[in-house]
């Protein structure tokens, strides 16, 4: 577990120099131009664009709120004054949102300059050059893909015009041409990137995982041959299996696992967060250990997606809570909570509250089979489609529940919208699921309607788009007109 926790923990002496990149230029930031003259130097700098992944604006806060909170599975207990969940947000008052955009390009820029500077290099080997240019670019390109998703239209800059000079006037550019950008890169990073790393590498992204990059972006782009292609060639690869039991995924000592294609490691003390804190139930529930936390159960599932969970789901276990060790929830008459978030995404023995050990895992094998399935069944290849959701209906159901024959198209796009949700719940699939298949207002007004009623009412179509902070378009005006509805 400890594999990319201990690369990130050698970024530290280059925090302070990324931090700086926003008023520096990006090419002295980082010590001097002669830095990256060695294998160990290049190494050193793409661990600094490794390290944003673990920070407040991404994975450890505000990027993995965004990515679940607001859709149509998770609600939040306590969140009513909080305004991206409750889309009350404005350019003015963008609550969590101006982090991820901050943070998105402080990595974005960390990555313009190793691509720069290791490419440049005459004192760098082949291996590790194309290594560690194969990592940066997916990264870079990572970053990209949750501005796009969640912003839309972004400025857009590279390893050839990164400097502050060249890049604080930049406009916005639509996101289908940065999508092309990601793809040429990505393209490059499968190409030089191994299958599987092995040590105290384990954790760096591999060619499986820029191919599942590509692939969520040929989705994004409805080019269904080639996301059904790319999804093909990573099952092909056979690097990856399904555990047999769902549950085990998630445990501690399954972290890098078999199903893990590529996730974002944290560890307590290092970099600990508060994420199984979110999940665990409150204590209201009355049981032991639940009864002793201070403010867990902020998240939990709406009835519309536990309705959605077939009796004989083997998954439900993992997902959802009603007892713990064979004692019962006590329901509280005031909010009247039956169900909790399950324990796929506890971790009982952390000691602190905001000190958890939670990974997220970014992409996992599940997901490919999905996409695979999406892809084929818009592509007009339904055996493929049916092979690809039967990979995971076998774990979720077992070999008796499979489908046994192809499902017409609608059918089985309908059939994804709920298992996607299932498969991947509080795994930061969902938004931008549902923002990709135009279908988040409509969703989330569905489920809120009953629970939420003023989540329903708030959420208008232009909440498929988080508005550009304010303080942004201050620093650079070329990025107005800030978007629809803001």
């Amino acid at each position: 577990m400890k594999k990319i926790l201990t690369l990130l923990s050698l970024c530290l002496l280059l925090t302070t120099a990324c931090d700086k990149q926003l008023a520096e230029d990006p090419k002295s930031s980082i010590g001097t131009n002669s830095f990256y003259s060695n294998d160990t130097e290049a190494v050193l700098g793409v661990n600094g664009v490794y390290s944003w992944l673990g920070t407040s604006g991404a994975f450890k806060s505000s990027l993995w709120r965004a990515l679940d909170e607001g859709t149509d599975v998770i609600r939040g207990r306590i969140w009513v004054n909080d305004p991206v969940p409750t889309y009350t947000l404005t350019a003015f008052n963008p609550g969590y949102t101006s982090a991820i955009w901050s943070t998105m390009y402080r990595g974005i820029s960390n990555a313009n300059l190793v691509i720069d500077k290791v490419s440049k290099s005459t004192g760098i080997s082949k291996a590790i050059k194309d290594r560690v240019i194969g990592e940066t670019k997916f990264l870079r390109s990572l970053y990209y893909y949750y501005l796009t998703g969640l912003f839309g239209d972004v400025v857009y800059y590279d390893e050839t015009n990164y400097t502050i000079e060249n890049t604080q006037g930049l406009p916005r550019i639509a996101a289908d041409q940065i999508r092309e950008k990601l793809v040429e890169s990505l393209l490059d990073a499968e190409s030089k990137l191994p299958a599987k790393f092995t040590g105290a590498d384990v954790g760096r992204a591999t060619k499986g995982a820029a191919q599942t990059l590509l692939t969520k972006i040929y989705l994004w782009q409805k080019k269904w041959d080639l996301a059904q292609k790319k999804a093909q060639e990573i099952v092909d690869s056979k690097t990856y299996t399904l555990p047999a039991n769902y549950a085990d995924v998630f445990t501690e000592a399954n972290e890098f696992g078999p199903e893990i294609i590529f996730e974002v490691d944290f560890e307590p003390i290092l970099n600990g967060q508060d994420h199984a804190a979110w999940y665990e139930p409150h204590n209201q529930v009355g049981v032991s250990p639940f009864v002793s936390r201070s403010w867990y159960g902020t998240y939990i599932p709406y009835t519309t997606f536990l309705n959605t969970i077939e009796p004989n789901d083997k998954r439900s276990a993992a997902i959802i809570a009603t007892s713990y060790n064979g004692q019962p929830f006590k329901v509280d008459p005031t909010s009247g909570i039956k169900a909790w978030s399950g324990p796929k995404l506890w971790r009982l023995n952390t000691q602190q509250d905001n000190d958890g050990g939670l990974d997220m895992y970014v992409f996992r094998y599940a997901d490919v089979l999905l996409m695979l399935a999406e892809a084929a069944n818009e592509n007009n290849s339904p055996d493929k489609a049916l092979w690809g959701v039967n990979e995971v209906r076998k774990r979720a159901f077992g070999a008796d529940g499979v489908f046994t024959a192809p499902l017409a198209q609608q059918a089985m796009r309908d059939y994804l919208f709920k298992e996607r949700a299932i498969e991947f719940y509080g795994e930061g699939q969902r938004r931008l699921d549902l923002i990709r298949w135009g279908k988040l207002v409509s969703s989330v007004r569905t489920a809120a309607a009953t629970e939420d009623a003023f989540i329903a009412t708030n959420i208008q179509d232009f909440h498929v788009r988080y508005p550009i902070p304010a303080v942004e378009i201050q620093k650079n005006p070329a990025l107005n007109p800030n978007n629809e509805g803001y």
